[in-house]
């Protein structure tokens, strides 16, 4: 048996747009020059290219604000843990409050302009009609640092029924590693595959006792560069393109 733990952005949403777009907005509490109501196309365009920097959603309000200030988003996928907290003590609010910031943003919008909100944010291409298509069957969640509102709106909003208690979202309160480690106590003799597009969220997961069972697998469609999937190759982190995932119940799966 399987059981599919998928991260959301970068694996089922491209949501570079909106989160690049929340940051701005939510930058625009702190700085002057953030206020205008979105990014220009060219400062949201680097955003897309440094996307893989970052891991949760808050950290796009600091991206954003180096982007504004001149950095090239190539040299940011480099140096951006380096450059982060310099960013954060401008901005005069702790990590707490910056999440609180971006999420409250993130609602205001949802709120005000639900249509052009959801639209930044499509699922990748064939991904809700294969959600609709699963077995009832399978053992399928949702692992993200996304919090599980925003979620399931964009899921509905495709179309797409997905049941709450199988989404473990940035409100759940536990990191990725605890979720998989629950994961695999609740299905002792099922092969446990976590699909991620962040390279090293799936080596620190690796790395944590008691996880050897899982199969981790990199999404080359999402969030990534060209390096990091070489990086994983070497590691015997396989690759997955899409059609690996909607085939994946159909397929042994090893760790």
């Amino acid at each position: 048996m399987l059981v599919l733990a998928l991260d959301f952005d970068g694996v089922l949403c491209d949501s570079v747009d909106e989160t690049g777009t929340s940051g701005w907005k939510a930058g625009g509490a702190i700085w002057d020059d953030m206020a205008a109501d979105r990014p220009s196309p060219a400062v949201l365009d680097g955003f897309r290219r440094a996307r893989p920097a970052i891991e949760t959603g808050y950290q796009a309000i600091l991206l954003m604000r180096l982007l504004l200030d001149g950095a090239d988003p190539d040299a940011l996928l480099a140096d951006f843990t380096a450059r982060e907290p310099e960013v954060l003590a401008r901005a005069g609010r702790d990590v707490a409050a910056l999440k609180t910031l971006f999420s409250t943003t993130r609602d205001r919008w949802l709120a005000a302009e639900p249509e052009a909100w959801a639209a930044l944010s499509p699922l990748y291409p064939g991904v809700a009609d294969w959600l609709r298509t699963l077995p009832a069957d399978s053992d399928c969640f949702i692992v993200t640092t996304k919090e599980r509102r925003f979620v399931e709106r964009l899921l509905s909003g495709a179309g797409v029924a997905f049941a709450s208690e199988r989404i473990f979202g940035l409100d759940y309160g536990r990191p990725k590693e605890a979720v998989l480690a629950e994961l695999l106590a609740c299905h002792p003799i099922s092969t446990v595959c976590f699909v991620e597009d962040r390279l090293a969220t799936l080596t620190r997961c690796r790395a944590q006792p008691g996880l050897e069972r899982v199969a981790m697998r990199l999404a080359g469609w999402g969030y990534n560069t060209m390096d990091e999937r070489r990086t994983a190759e070497r590691l015997s982190i396989p690759v997955w393109g899409l059609t690996d995932l909607f085939g994946s119940f159909d397929q042994e799966i090893r760790p």
